[in-house]
C-alpha cells in the first residue's frame, strides 16, 4: 500500500468522523509493537565445493553464501473493531514488518503496510446456530499441524523474506461458517490462497470441514478433519493436476490437573505433478500416499514456579526425489498444507515439515511472579533420503520466502541425522503492558550435512514489545 494511499485513506477518515460515528457505537483500537535487535548465522559454514570457503558468486555456480546477519527490524500492528447491529461486527487490522534503515519500496515489500485482517462477522445468521464470518481472516486448527499460516511457519509469501520465519502475517482470504451445535461445532472453510491470472484456472484454494466435539470433562476435545488444496505450483496452468487431500483426526484431554496428552494423525491422497520434482521432467501426475502422526504432552508441577515440561514426538513421512522419475507412481513425500508449527527456531528455518521425524523436550518455570525462563531441545531424523540418486553433488537448496532462500546445502548418501538444537528464552514483564525478551538457539548440523557445511548455526534475539 502506497504512502499516497494511506495520507487520503487518514484524510478521508478524518473528515468522516461525524458519520462513521453517528452509525458506529463501539469502536475499540487495539495493537502492538514489537522491535529485535538479531544476530545470527544459518550458512552451516558457507563452504565452496572444494571446501576451501565461500566461493565467488561471480566464477563459482555452487556458491553458497555466507549468511551470518546483524540486523533489527520490527513489527507494528493497529487493529480496529467495530460493533454494528446486533450480531454485526467487522475487524480491520494493519501490519508492517520491515528491517530498520530498509525503508525502501522495491519488489521485497520491506516497506509496505500489509492488510492483515479485514473481515465481517454475522452471528446467528439466518439461522441461531449458525456463524458466517467472511474476509481475511486466522484460520487454524488444532496444533496447526494443517492449517494455520497461508504460506507456512517456514515461509512469508509477502514482506521481507529475510525474517520470513518470524512473520506474524497468518491470515487467509476465506469465509468460513461456523454451525455451533454444542457440543458439536463444524468448520466450513473455504479459503483463496493464490489467485493467479484471473482468466486461467491457476488458482490455489483451499476447502475444508473440521468437526470438533467438546468433552466438557478433563478439557478434552476431539477433532476430525478433512481439508482439500487444488493447484500448488501448478506449472501447467491446470487446476486439478496437483491437489492435496488430507484426512485426519486429533484428540487432546487432561486426565488430570498435571497432565495434558494429545495426539493427531492424518493421511494425505491426490495427484501431484511430477514436474514438481528435482528429477522429473514429464507433466503427468503421480498418487500421493503420505501420513503423519504427532503425540504432545505437557506436566505441570503445580508449585510457586509454575513449572512445566513438555514432550513431543512427531513423524512426517518422506519420499526420495528419484521415486518419481522410477517406477513407483506415487510420492510419499508429506506435503506441509499450511503449517503453524516450529520445532526449533533454526531448524524452522533450515527444513521444510516435511520428511523427518523429531522428538522435542521443552520446560519452563517463573523464578519471580514477572520473570518467564525456558529451554527446548530437539532431535531431528530424516525419514527419507533427501538426494537424488542421479545426482552427482547432493544437497539442501533453501527454500524461496526462507532467511536462506537460495542457500546450497552439501549433504551425504545414506545418512538421516538431521540436526540437534538447543533452544533458551527469557521474557520479563516489565510492566503490564511492556515485556523485554532474550531468545537464543544453537543447531548442530547432523551427520547428513558433509563436512562443508557442518558448522553451527546460532542465532541471538533481544527484544521489547507493547501491547495498547
Amino acid at each position: 500500500m502506497s504512502r499516497k494511499l494511506l495520507v487520503a485513506i487518514a484524510i478521508m477518515s478524518v473528515a468522516l468522523v461525524g458519520t462513521a460515528f453517528a452509525a458506529v457505537e463501539n469502536i475499540k483500537v487495539s495493537g502492538d509493537i514489537n522491535v529485535q535487535a538479531v544476530t545470527r548465522d544459518l550458512s552451516l559454514g558457507g563452504q565452496d565445493s572444494d571446501g576451501e570457503g565461500a566461493a565467488d558468486p561471480v566464477d563459482s555456480k555452487d556458491y553458497n553464501p555466507i549468511d551470518s546477519e546483524d540486523f533489527l527490524f520490527s513489527q507494528v500492528r493497529l487493529r480496529f473493531d467495530a460493533d454494528l447491529t446486533e450480531g454485526v461486527s467487522a475487524v480491520i487490522r494493519l501490519l508492517n514488518e520491515r528491517l530498520w534503515g530498509d525503508d525502501t519500496t522495491d519488489v521485497s515489500g520491506t516497506d509496505d503496510i500489509e492488510l492483515d485482517l479485514a473481515y465481517i462477522e454475522l452471528k446467528e445468521f439466518f439461522y441461531e446456530p449458525l456463524t458466517l464470518i467472511v474476509g481475511r481472516q486466522n484460520l487454524r486448527y488444532g496444533n496447526g499441524l494443517i492449517v494455520g499460516d497461508p504460506d507456512t511457519n517456514q515461509l512469508t509469501a509477502v514482506g521481507d523474506a529475510r525474517i520470513g520465519d518470524l512473520s506474524l502475517r497468518k491470515s487467509f482470504d476465506a469465509i468460513r461458517a461456523i454451525i455451533d451445535y454444542s457440543p458439536y461445532t463444524i468448520d466450513v472453510v473455504f479459503a483463496k490462497i493464490d489467485e493467479n491470472a484471473t482468466s486461467v484456472r491457476n488458482d490455489e484454494t483451499l476447502f475444508g470441514v473440521n468437526v470438533a466435539y467438546d468433552w466438557n470433562s478433563y478439557d478434552g476435545v476431539t477433532e476430525g478433519y478433512v481439508f482439500y488444496r487444488d493447484g500448488t505450483n501448478n506449472a501447467q496452468d491446470r487446476e486439478g493436476e496437483d491437489n492435496v487431500l488430507t484426512v485426519g483426526a486429533r484428540a487432546q484431554f487432561n486426565p488430570n490437573d498435571n497432565w495434558t496428552l494429545g495426539l493427531e494423525g492424518a493421511k494425505q491422497l491426490g495427484d501431484m505433478q511430477t514436474g514438481l520434482t528435482p528429477s522429473a521432467t514429464a507433466s503427468d501426475s503421480v498418487q500421493r500416499d503420505a501420513w503423519a502422526a504427532q503425540f504432545v504432552s505437557e506436566y505441570r508441577f503445580l508449585n510457586d514456579y509454575n513449572a512445566k515440561l513438555g514432550l513431543i514426538y512427531a513423524w512426517l513421512s518422506g519420499d526420495a526425489p528419484q521415486a518419481l522419475a522410477t517406477e513407483k507412481n506415487e510420492w510419499n513425500g508429506w506435503d506441509p498444507m499450511y503449517e503453524d508449527q516450529s520445532i526449533g527456531e533454526l531448524a524452522n528455518a533450515l527444513l521444510a515439515n516435511s520428511g523427518f521425524q523429531y522428538v522435542s523436550l521443552t520446560g519452563s518455570m517463573m523464578p519471580r511472579e514477572d520473570l518467564t525462563i525456558g529451554a527446548s531441545y530437539l532431535w531431528a531424523f530424516a525419514t527419507a533420503p533427501l538426494d537424488d540418486a542421479a545426482d552427482t553433488t547432493p544437497s539442501i537448496t533453501g527454500a524461496t520466502g526462507s532467511p536462506v532462500a537460495g542457500n546450497i546445502y552439501k549433504i551425504k548418501r545414506d545418512e538421516r541425522d538431521l540436526a540437534q538444537e538447543v533452544d533458551m528464552y527469557a521474557v520479563l514483564d516489565y510492566t503490564e503492558d511492556v515485556q523485554i525478551n532474550l531468545n537464543t538457539a544453537l543447531l548442530l548440523p547432523g551427520a547428513i550435512f558433509d563436512n562443508q557445511n557442518e558448522q553451527l548455526a546460532y542465532s541471538v534475539r533481544l527484544g521489547m514489545s507493547v501491547d495498547f
